[in-house]
C-alpha cells in the first residue's frame, strides 16, 4: 500500500499516550496525529515526557504526522491573545522537533462561516498566521489548516486564506468529512482545486443532519464517498497520510481500540479498493 494509514491520537483518548501508540502499534497504524490542548500532548508538557514519547515512536516504528494542536483562532482575538497563541506555538515547535514532527496545525478562526467574516477578521487571521509560519520556516517546518468551522470552512475561503498569507510552509490539512457538512463541494472537486498543497487527510464519516450528532459514526456507515476520494489520492501519487478521526465515542459494547481497528480495517479496504 503506497498510502501510509495514521490515527488521531483523539480516537484512544481515553489512554495515556503511551498506551495509545502502543495500541496503534500493534493494530498495525504506521503514524499518529498527536492531538495537543485537551489532549495527549498540552504546550506545558514536560521535556521528559515529550522525549519519552519520541523513544517510543523511534522503538515501534511509527510516525508522528502532525502536532494538532488547538493554537490560532486569531481572527477574533486581541493582540494579546494572539501573541499568547504565538507563544505556545513557539513551544509546539520545540516538541516537533523533538518528536522529528514536520507538520503543526494551526487553526485561523473566524465566524463559523466564512461569508459572515469582516475584512479585520480575514486580515488579523492571516498577519498571526504569516507569523508562525515564519517562525517555523528556519526549522523546516510546516503549519497546516483543517478544513473546519471558520476561515477554512470552505473550499474557496481556504484558498482565500492560503493566498492571502503567502507563505511556501502552509498547507491543508484535508477533511472531507467537515468539508461535506459545510461546503458544495468536498471530494474530487476540492483535492483537484487543492492539489499540492493538501499535506494530510484525516478520515471520518457524517451525514448531514442538523438535529443530531452526524459525527457519531464508524466509517462506512455515513454518506462521505471515501471510495472516490481514496481512488483519486492514489491516481495522483499522494505521498502523505490517511488518518483515521472517527469521532465515534466508546462504549462498554465498543471500545477505544476496537474502534482504531475498525477504523484501520476501513481505511486499508478503501486504499485496496474493495
Amino acid at each position: 500500500m503506497a498510502l501510509r494509514i495514521a490515527i488521531c491520537s483523539k480516537i484512544l483518548q481515553e489512554h495515556e499516550i503511551s498506551e495509545a501508540v502502543g495500541i496503534a502499534a500493534e493494530i498495525g497504524y504506521e503514524g499518529m496525529e498527536v492531538f495537543g490542548v485537551e489532549g495527549h500532548l498540552p504546550p506545558d508538557v514536560s521535556d521528559q515526557t515529550v522525549a519519552d514519547l519520541a523513544g517510543q515512536f523511534r522503538n515501534v516504528g511509527m510516525e508522528c504526522v502532525t502536532l494538532c494542536t488547538c493554537v490560532g483562532q486569531f481572527s477574533q482575538k486581541s493582540d494579546d491573545e494572539c501573541l499568547e497563541e504565538v507563544e505556545a506555538f513557539r513551544r509546539y515547535l520545540e516538541i516537533a522537533e523533538e518528536l522529528e514532527c514536520d507538520m503543526i496545525r494551526v487553526q485561523p478562526g473566524g465566524p463559523p462561516k466564512p461569508s459572515a467574516a469582516r475584512e479585520d477578521h480575514w486580515a488579523r487571521a492571516a498577519h498571526y498566521l504569516q507569523v508562525c509560519c515564519d517562525l517555523a520556516l528556519s526549522r523546516d517546518i510546516g503549519v497546516v489548516m483543517e478544513n473546519n468551522f471558520g476561515l477554512c470552512a470552505t473550499v474557496d475561503s481556504t484558498l482565500e486564506m492560503i493566498a492571502r498569507v503567502d507563505r511556501p510552509n502552509l498547507g491543508i490539512n484535508y477533511d472531507p468529512g467537515n468539508l461535506y457538512r459545510l461546503d458544495r463541494y468536498y471530494g474530487v472537486e476540492a483535492l483537484a482545486r487543492f492539489g499540492d498543497l493538501v499535506w494530510n487527510v484525516q478520515v471520518k464519516d457524517c451525514y448531514r443532519d442538523e438535529t443530531t450528532d452526524d459525527y457519531q459514526l464508524l466509517l462506512g456507515e455515513g454518506e462521505v464517498d471515501y471510495a472516490t476520494i481514496f481512488a483519486w489520492l492514489i491516481e495522483t501519487d499522494y505521498d502523505g497520510c490517511v488518518s483515521a478521526e472517527s469521532q465515534k465515542e466508546p462504549t462498554d459494547e465498543l471500545s477505544a481500540a476496537a474502534i482504531a481497528r475498525h477504523e484501520y480495517d476501513a481505511i486499508r479496504a478503501l486504499i485496496r479498493g474493495v
